[in-house]
């Protein structure tokens, strides 16, 4: 995370803070990076290209968990196979896991600009981490770079529902309105130059508080 345009004043729950998201950003460049030097040197295609996008989204959501609860003194990930939210506070659940718990962090990795997605509409606090890859920069291929990491308390007001119809077995799913992508964009730990989306292009251009466009 390029200290610049690191948001300082985020709002933070459970004792979580920047400088632990920041190395979790880190390891998680580590690890990527890491797999598709081996992949590269291995005669493979890099991840991002042997992955279709949800599938990739997936890996790179739970490499977060694991370098956030690593990184974190106050949060573990949620060991439960399917379980809500993916960190939970550290002894608060008598085991490993919960399915459907009521504290904690869901985190959601995306390469959209807004309206994510998910399986309930729920009141949780969400952490989406907005990322690019495959893209072209200054004649070299990126392979990850997170772009923007929103975090809020979302409640169930802020989803819409997505149900399916007729003999359809698509998995419904819930969508996160405008009111919930504002709580989160208000809310931004990272953000780089020209992501922004309307009102919310303002980026930090150090930590002293001065804001650019």
């Amino acid at each position: 995370m390029d200290p610049r345009y690191v948001n300082r004043q985020a709002v933070l729950p459970y004792g979580l803070t920047v400088n632990e998201v920041a190395s979790a950003v880190a390891e998680t460049y580590r690890l990527f990076h890491g797999l598709n030097d081996y992949l590269l040197q291995s005669g493979f295609r890099p991840l991002e290209e042997l992955l279709l996008g949800n599938s990739l989204s997936g890996i790179i959501s739970d490499f977060l968990v694991k370098n956030l609860a690593r990184t974190s003194t106050s949060l573990e990930a949620n060991l439960k196979v399917g379980g809500h939210p993916d960190l939970v506070p550290k002894g608060y659940y008598p085991s490993d896991g919960v399915l459907k718990g009521e504290e904690g962090i869901e985190v959601k990795c995306s390469i959209q600009r807004g309206g994510w997605q998910g399986h309930n509409p729920e009141d949780c606090w969400l952490m989406i981490f907005r990322y690019m890859v495959g893209e072209q920069k200054d004649k070299r291929r990126v392979s990850l770079t997170f772009i923007e990491i929103l975090c809020a308390a979302i409640t169930k007001s802020d989803w819409a529902s997505s149900g399916r119809s007729g003999a359809s077995r698509r998995t419904p799913t819930a969508s996160i309105t405008e009111s919930g992508v504002d709580k989160l964009r208000r809310n931004f730990l990272y953000r780089l130059p020209g992501v922004g989306i309307g009102k919310h292009r303002a980026i930090f251009a150090d930590n002293f508080g001065e804001f650019l466009e």
